[in-house]
């Protein structure tokens, strides 16, 4: 046989297997389709993309998929079964705070997030229950210590005011734009909070702008941060990538590759700088002799948790200490959980406060009621707790554009929810937004109005912003005071006027991004006070 012939053979094997594999494929996709259980309206699948693959990443799609097959559907993604429940009543079990509830696991094994490095570490997305709720004690104890959040209250005055000089800088004409402002600020405050030491990814980008420096840091530091800034920025955008698709799909499909690719790079690139923060700070703490020396940093509480440093040992002695990989695991998810989604929340309470001037009037009022004359005052917890108004507007604005669009829930075990019986391993998809804006809970959902949420019955039954059960969001208290923080110091100090008329966002499987939102801010005219 010649070469010609062999190489001939070759191919037209390799062809044949090809095709038979993605006959294969193709069959045992409809197969597991047509004898799916409980079979529910929902746009039809096809194979490796699913019903709809990148339409049902954008968010006015899924009201669409919702008005027209009701509050109950299903659509699949790539492979995967998703069920959309789109009414609050439906959610009571998946919300359970119940930890022997079978409804714990978020997201499911998914072999794209174990490749991640998000399915077996920390607290999002964490398949493995017995460590998921081991991470999730000592996650919320370093949350709810109260030297934490007067750290978190400091931070937020202290890198507000440093971001003011930046602004102030710049000139009166700069268009700031808001969305990557507020980013770095979210980033430099959660790095503070949670590892002690600054980060200094606000200079950076200030830098960009102009090459007048305010503060001398040595450009290896500056490099260093901005650095770590992509890679948060690539890992969080190849979440859906893993997330979604098969591992050959989005390892060997073009385009799906790449993203892939840089998912990695990111990956090792975050658990490198993370381990190399952890064992410093381990080393420091194994220095110092003082037993008694208080620990506010989250950093710092995970590594002498359940150990002869732990001001706090023996509230659980059946717990060991953590390791270094779980330590990491959720200083990860901190970085990530306190960034993005703040950075987000933050735009879209500013937008909507600028396009309703009466709500502006009415908070305005209420600062100055709680500040008086003082525009640069730091705020304090105590004035966190008077602005009842500020409250209600921030929980309007995320009525109407929830940063988090949804999210997941798998049962662990068989079970019964809305009449039917699900198998093990069900997915079911609470679209947060579907049921913020549905006639049935809300009067005039389309209208911005802050005022329903002085009614604090509407908001219990019907609204959840940060989750809710035992899987609620444990940065809440952080968030509320990042969000009331900043709507205090911008709006009692400045005109905010939007450049953009409209609200530009990149919907993500569960939650929504925020881009190209410029502002000017001008120094506050209308001062008056009652």
């Amino acid at each position: 046989m010649s070469l010609l012939q062999c190489l001939s053979f070759s191919f037209k094997d390799t062809l044949n297997i090809l095709l038979f594999s993605v006959f294969l494929y193709i069959s045992h996709f409809y197969y597991q389709y047509f004898t799916r259980v409980n079979k529910l309206p929902g746009p039809f699948p096809l194979p490796i993309i699913g019903s709809v693959c990148i339409p049902i990443l954008l968010l006015a799609f899924q009201l669409l998929l919702q008005k027209q097959y009701g509050d109950v559907f299903e659509v699949w993604l790539s492979n995967k079964r998703k069920i959309y429940l789109c009414r609050v009543e439906h959610w009571d079990k998946l919300l359970s705070s119940s930890t022997k509830t079978k409804w714990l696991s978020r997201m499911g094994t998914n072999e794209g997030l174990h490749e991640l490095g998000m399915n077996q570490r920390g607290i999002l997305a964490n398949d493995n229950l017995d460590s998921w709720k081991f991470n999730r004690y000592f996650f919320n104890q370093a949350m709810l210590t109260p030297s934490f959040n007067i750290k978190a209250i400091d931070a937020t005055n202290k890198i507000w005011k440093e971001m003011e000089l930046y602004w102030n800088t710049l000139g009166n004409d700069y268009q700031i734009e808001l969305s990557q402002w507020m980013q770095r600020f979210t980033i430099d405050m959660i790095i503070e909070i949670t590892t002690g030491k600054r980060a200094y990814t606000l200079p950076v980008y200030f830098n960009t702008f102009t090459t007048k420096k305010i503060v001398d840091i040595p450009s290896a530091i500056l490099d260093d941060s901005e650095y770590f800034i992509h890679n948060i920025q690539k890992y969080v955008a190849a979440f859906t990538t893993f997330a979604i698709f098969p591992y050959y799909i989005r390892h060997y499909v073009p385009i799906l590759k790449n993203f892939t690719k840089i998912g990695i790079e990111s990956r090792d690139n975050i658990n490198g700088k993370i381990m190399d923060i952890i064992k410093n700070r381990r080393k420091e703490i194994e220095e110092k002799n003082d037993n008694d020396m208080v620990f506010n940093d989250m950093l710092s509480l995970l590594i002498v948790a359940n150990t002869e440093k732990d001001n706090n040992k023996g509230s659980r002695p059946d717990l060991r200490p953590m390791t270094d990989d779980e330590i990491m695991g959720n200083i990860r998810d901190a970085f990530i959980g306190g960034s993005e989604t703040t950075t987000n929340a933050i735009c879209v309470l500013v937008y909507y406060i600028c396009k309703h001037p009466k709500v502006l009037k009415k908070l305005r009022q209420e600062l100055d009621a709680v500040f008086g004359e003082d525009h640069d005052r730091p705020f304090t917890s105590d004035d966190i707790s008077k602005l009842k108004y500020c409250e209600a507007i921030l929980y309007e604005a995320g009525r109407m554009h929830p940063i988090a669009h949804s999210t997941s829930r798998v049962n662990t075990e068989p079970d019964e929810l809305l009449g039917y019986q699900w198998p093990a391993r069900s997915e079911f998809i609470m679209f947060f937004d579907g049921a913020n804006k549905h006639p049935l809970y809300w009067k005039d959902p389309e209208i911005f109005n802050p005022d329903r949420f002085l009614d604090d019955n509407i908001v219990k039954r019907n609204f959840i912003l940060f989750g809710k059960g035992i899987r609620q969001c444990p940065g809440k208290k952080l968030a509320m005071i990042e969000m009331i923080g900043i709507m205090a110091m911008l709006f009692r100090k400045y005109d905010v006027t939007l450049i953009n008329e409209e609200l530009h966002y990149k919907s993500m499987l569960f939650n929504s991004i925020i881009e190209g939102m410029f502002v000017k801010l001008t120094p506050r005219k209308d001062v008056i006070f009652n």
